[in-house]
This record gives structure tokens, C-alpha cells and sequence, in this order.
């Protein structure tokens, strides 16, 4: 019985060292610097802001505004930071659009969505260079030309199954909503098998555009940093990995190289927007300071149940000592 429960011992000791040894991908920000961060991305995502039109436009160059998912993403990801700003987006959006959803980014808002999910189009809200104007809006006073367009995931054909990681993250998220728990593991288990310690390794990246090629894709980081948290119950501390990519004007850039720099990538509202809600999700949602604290809840119920095991074995070895002992007499 003493042999047997050495064994045990030696066994659970071994395992949570293997655990627990396991160097984690980030060590976790400072609150005050995670703050600072957060107001900084809060800050360029309203830098975008074109107050005539009540939306963001994609780039600081750019005249394109995009419903979604620029438009629907920024809303709630300044929903704190800047509520009366994202109340203006919201009120610009349901002026021509009802919610804004698109079939696939409402996903990231606790929203169901249709799977699989479909192909995507574009659609012309507005275009005020051949006079079709948002809200009655002219181009002086929005200053300058300017484009709105709403790109729906409602087309002919489906996108594939565990192909892309974006695509995979919001088919988990709604698996998640449908209570489908075998589903939406599955999909983490795709997520996790293109995640190669730096980033999400993909189609896109094995053999898509020639901006994509071989790039990571930061909002397909933070999409993956999100889900483990939701779904997995897994806190990453990728922040740290994440600010990496974040410029000086708080924006975040799309895409980086194997060796983290930026690859010659631009910051966007999208990757801005992505970031700063899987940001706000982890620190608003994990409320240990160290990674030992913060392991996968299917360690705690292991090494709980093991617990309850030795103590029962203890129990009754102890029995057995004392009979043994009074036999003795």
C-alpha cells in the first residue's frame, strides 16, 4: 500500500511539473501599463473618427469607411473608453444598415451567426463622387471624397472548415453560443495546430496574397488570444506579444515576420479594433496576476480529483496501521 502510494505521488508530482514548467508565451503586463496601452489603441481607433460622417475610416490615409467590420467592430471596442463616440457610430450605422452585422464579425460580440459561414460581398452604401451621399452628407463637409461600403458574408459558396483562422475563431465562437462544446474544441484544435509559437499559420499565410504570403496577421493573434480565453478558459498573456505590434500612435499594424517586426505593415481600425477587444476581454476576465493561477480549468479538476484520491488512500492506510497495531497486542 506505502509502495503504491509513493507511485502516485511520484506520478502527479511529475505531471505537474511537466505542467507547470511549461514556459509561458508572455509574461503579463503591469495593470498601469495594460491601461496604457488600451487608451492608446482607444486613442488612434479616435483619431479615425470623421465626426460629419459618424463612422472611422479604414486607414489614416484612407476616404473608405467601412460599415463593417471596421464600424462595428470600433463601436464596441470604444465603448468604454469613448462611449459618446461609439453611441455616434452606432447611430450612423443604424441609419442605413440596422445593426451593421455582417454575418460573421458579430460573432466576436456574443451575436449568432450563420455556419458555415458564407462568401463575402460588397456592398456601395455611399459614394459621394457620383453624388450618392451618406446621410445627405457633401464631400466639403466630410472633407474630401469619401466611400462607404458594407462587406456582408452573404454570398454564393461557403468558406472552408478549419482553413482560415479567422474564419475558424468565429465558427468556435458560435459553435460556443449553440452550447455545442464538442464542436467548438474542435475548432480550438484546428487553432491550436496552426498556431506556431509566433502566429497563426494558416492558408492565407501558406499560399494567400502577396500581402499575406508568409506574414502573420496580428488581428488573427488576437482573435486566437480571445478565443482561449472564452472557450478554453485559457488565459495566453499575449498582451505582451501583442504591443509588439502596436505603433506609437496606439494602432496596431495587420501583419508581422518571423522575427516579430512589422514587415512593412500598416495599422488599420480593424486590427486596432480586434486587439483592444481580446485585450479588454483578458483583463477584464482574468483575475489572477500569475500564469500558475491561471492554467486550463481541466488541470484544476485533474489534480483536484488526485487530491481526493490521496486523501482517501491516507484514510485508509491509517485504517490499516491502527488495526495492525492492536493485533499486535
Amino acid at each position: 500500500m506505502r509502495t503504491f502510494l509513493l507511485l502516485m505521488l511520484l506520478f502527479s508530482a511529475t505531471l505537474a511539473g511537466s505542467i507547470l514548467s511549461t514556459p509561458a508565451v508572455a509574461q503579463p503586463v503591469s495593470s498601469s501599463l495594460l491601461n496604457q496601452k488600451m487608451q492608446a489603441a482607444c486613442s488612434f481607433l479616435k483619431s479615425l473618427y470623421n465626426p460629419s460622417l459618424g463612422l472611422v475610416r479604414s486607414t489614416p490615409s484612407s476616404n473608405i469607411y467601412y460599415i463593417a467590420s471596421e464600424n462595428l467592430l470600433v463601436e464596441r471596442a470604444i465603448s468604454s473608453c469613448e462611449p459618446a463616440i461609439s453611441q455616434a457610430i452606432n447611430q450612423s450605422i443604424s441609419s442605413c444598415c440596422d445593426s451593421g452585422y455582417d454575418r460573421k464579425h458579430e460573432a466576436l460580440l456574443g451575436v449568432r451567426i450563420h455556419v458555415p459561414i458564407n462568401n463575402s460581398a460588397v456592398y456601395t452604401v455611399a459614394n459621394s463622387t457620383s453624388g450618392r451621399l451618406f446621410r445627405g452628407i457633401p464631400p466639403f463637409t466630410a472633407g474630401g471624397q469619401y466611400a462607404v461600403l458594407w462587406e456582408v458574408d452573404n454570398a454564393t459558396g461557403t468558406l472552408p472548415d478549419c482553413t482560415y483562422a479567422d474564419v475558424t475563431v468565429y465558427t468556435a465562437l458560435e459553435l460556443r453560443l449553440e452550447v455545442n462544446t464538442t464542436g467548438s474544441q474542435r475548432e480550438m484544435e484546428c487553432l491550436t495546430t496552426m498556431f506556431d509559437g509566433r502566429g497563426l499559420v494558416d492558408e492565407a499565410y501558406k499560399a494567400g496574397s502577396a500581402s499575406e504570403h508568409g506574414i502573420y496577421q496580428t488581428y488573427k493573434l488576437a482573435l486566437y488570444i480571445y478565443a482561449l480565453q472564452k472557450i478554453s478558459g485559457t488565459y495566453f498573456y499575449g498582451e505582451e506579444n501583442l504591443f509588439r505590434l502596436q505603433g506609437p500612435d496606439g494602432g496596431f499594424h495587420t501583419g508581422y515576420d518571423q522575427i516579430g517586426t512589422y514587415a512593412g505593415t500598416q495599422e488599420n481600425a480593424e486590427t486596432t479594433s480586434i486587439a483592444l477587444i481580446a485585450v479588454s476581454n483578458l483583463s477584464a476576465t482574468n483575475p489572477f496576476p500569475f500564469p500558475l493561477f491561471s492554467i486550463p480549468s481541466w488541470v484544476v479538476y485533474f489534480f483536484a480529483a488526485w487530491a481526493v484520491i490521496g486523501v482517501g488512500i491516507v484514510v485508509i492506510v491509517l485504517v490499516l496501521e491502527r488495526k495492525k497495531r492492536k493485533q499486535s497486542f
